[in-house]
């Protein structure tokens, strides 16, 4: 087993407030630590990586594909539309790269279609939750299911993640940006199934080319300049340093998947100043690993 106590030490001593942490290596537990018991709470922004294993599924049974025009899943939605809501795409909305301005949190479709396009789709990364809310509504339409309850059987159950949580909007989709609730133990085996590139216990969830394509970079985020933001998004996964990704979420939820070292550790927090939890595992995991 990992020695865990420096991790601690240095989470303790900067008082961060991380709730809990598990490592995986070559599929074996290497290290578990809690500061509170377990048990699931929000995850907010790992949710977005959630929502593309649900968009890569449905691209596998061909029901969507990257190249979708996002107004031709919501026929009618808008008489009148602008030239760049017509070029939008379901790539662009994956890659945080619609042309909005500015993180936004749309309660339904059609505030989100209302919304100006500032950019022209795909030129410019700009972190939002409209874009990925808009990606799940797109799901739903394409598998006529929400997309909680299109993973229930594809993706939650074979993990032995509980049927979860994960809040629904004012016009009945699944929020897919935010709104997921899960235990650390849960975020380690989504990261292994990541890490084994879409196969669980012999069985492929996702095909290992969508988890592949996810989770390298397609649009620039240099223009963020910090350390493990700056380096690439995927869709809707941030590249990281030493040759790693993550699913990450507000107030310190952590999945970071780290392929040369076959290794995942999952992190659980309620801590605003996050990214001092993410060095903390460079500085004292990383090392050992």
């Amino acid at each position: 087993m990992m020695n865990i106590k420096p991790y601690t030490e240095a989470i303790d001593r900067q008082s961060l407030k991380v709730e809990g942490i598990v490592v995986l290596q070559h599929g074996e537990e290497a290290a578990r630590y809690r500061w509170v018991p377990e048990a699931p709470r929000p995850v907010y922004s790992v949710s977005k990586s959630f929502t593309s294993l649900a968009v890569g599924m449905a691209i596998d049974e061909g029901k969507l594909s990257l190249r979708d025009r996002v107004l031709d899943a919501f026929p009618g939605r808008v008489p009148d539309p602008a030239p760049r809501l017509s070029l939008l795409t379901l790539e662009h909305l994956l890659t945080m790269s619609r042309g909005h301005p500015e993180f936004s949190r749309p309660a339904g479709v059609d505030e989100a279609l209302a919304q100006t396009l500032t950019r022209d789709p795909g030129t410019r990364f700009v972190y939002d939750n409209g874009s990925t809310f808009l990606a799940s509504a797109m799901v739903s339409g394409a598998v006529g299911q929400r997309v909680r309850d299109f993973l229930l059987d594809r993706l939650f159950r074979p993990l032995d993640i509980p049927d979860p949580v994960w809040e629904t909007s004012a016009d009945g989709h699944t929020l897919g940006a935010t709104g997921l609730e899960l235990s650390t133990g849960s975020l380690a085996r989504f990261g292994q199934l990541l890490l084994q590139r879409g196969n669980w216990q012999g069985k492929q969830l996702v095909s290992a080319s969508w988890i592949d394509t996810a989770t390298r970079p397609h649009i620039t985020t240099k223009l963020l300049k910090a350390a493990d933001c700056d380096l690439g998004y995927g869709y809707c996964f941030w590249n990281c340093r030493h040759g790693g990704y993550r699913a990450d979420g507000k107030n310190g939820q952590f999945v970071v998947v780290l392929p040369r070292e076959d290794a995942v550790v999952a992190i659980s927090s309620d801590e605003e100043t996050m990214f001092p939890i993410l060095y903390a595992v460079w500085d004292h995991i990383l090392p050992q690993l």
